[in-house]
């Protein structure tokens, strides 16, 4: 990452979040596209006792009555920084700032647009995917490892985890070839009651979380076609991707399919998807 961040040549913001404190930029190294992304961490608990003494610079300070506020500078303060190089136009269309927009997707539409549409979305973009699966990177992030082919995955801190409890982000990934949540059916009960139960599991060993504590949830349309599982820690409120219209509950998934097995064969499914999504270009001429 040191080469990227001193090679890196600005062209734009893509984004800029106040709420989550996050920003992602885009620009160039060596002539391909790069993008960055900058969050502000959380606060440790440790530097809360001391927090008040170690301000400086304050400005714009206005005092009413009981109340004031002001905006300070910490002689420390950290950055959480991801990268993602080369970045692709579809990773640029999903990290910049867009309109989204709700589409109901058909199992006719299913098969006509949006299979089509995976199937030619290269392999390389799973490649880093592949890789943490067959142990070849992130090997020392690896909570948990099965490597069934059939009901094997692995369980690994999301690169959007900032490491607080609080906001505990975790992802397991099926080590079978499975594309999205359609694919799902009666034979893959096994996989998703074994991801709940090991998950359920791992926060309360390595967390401290009881199940009733987690969100576990599926993304769909997912941001790669690599079947996986998000974990969440309920207190984590603003965690990305858990609004209706793109997250499904694990719990949800499991039970429709046991009432019906081909339940995702058969149902419309409504997602929310960027507008400058190539998907949502090919739905405007659906009819």
């Amino acid at each position: 990452m040191d080469r990227l961040l001193s090679q890196f040549q600005f062209e734009r913001v893509l984004s800029n979040d106040p709420r989550t404190k996050q920003i992602y930029v885009l620009g160039y190294v060596d002539n391909q596209h790069c993008i960055l992304s900058f969050e502000k961490t959380p606060f440790e608990d440790n530097q809360v006792n001391t927090l008040a003494q170690t301000l400086v610079d304050i400005d714009q300070h206005v005092e009413n009555h009981i109340y004031s506020w002001g905006i300070g500078q910490l002689p420390k303060s950290d950055l959480h920084i991801k990268s993602i190089y080369p970045a692709t136009d579809l990773h640029i269309a999903k990290y910049e700032a867009q309109t989204r927009v709700m589409i109901v997707e058909t199992p006719t539409d299913y098969e006509r647009i949006t299979l089509p549409y995976i199937k030619d979305i290269p392999l390389s973009r799973i490649q880093w995917v592949k890789n943490i699966l067959e142990g070849k990177s992130e090997a020392d992030r690896v909570i948990y490892q099965n490597k069934d082919p059939q009901t094997g995955f692995v369980i690994l801190p999301d690169m959007k985890w900032d490491g607080s409890q609080e906001n505990l982000y975790w992802v397991a990934i099926a080590q079978a070839d499975i594309l999205s949540l359609r694919s799902l059916t009666r034979d893959h009960l096994p996989l998703l009651k074994k991801i709940r139960q090991v998950s359920y599991e791992l926060v309360k060993e390595k967390a401290q979380l009881e199940a009733h504590q987690v969100r576990l949830f599926v993304h769909y349309q997912p941001s790669y076609y690599h079947f996986h599982v998000h974990i969440t820690a309920i207190t984590f409120i603003d965690a990305p991707g858990i609004m209706s219209g793109q997250a499904h509950l694990l719990d949800t998934v499991i039970d429709n399919i046991e009432h019906y097995p081909q339940y995702y064969q058969l149902a419309s499914i409504p997602f929310l998807i960027g507008e400058n999504h190539p998907l949502t270009e090919k739905y405007k001429h659906r009819h």
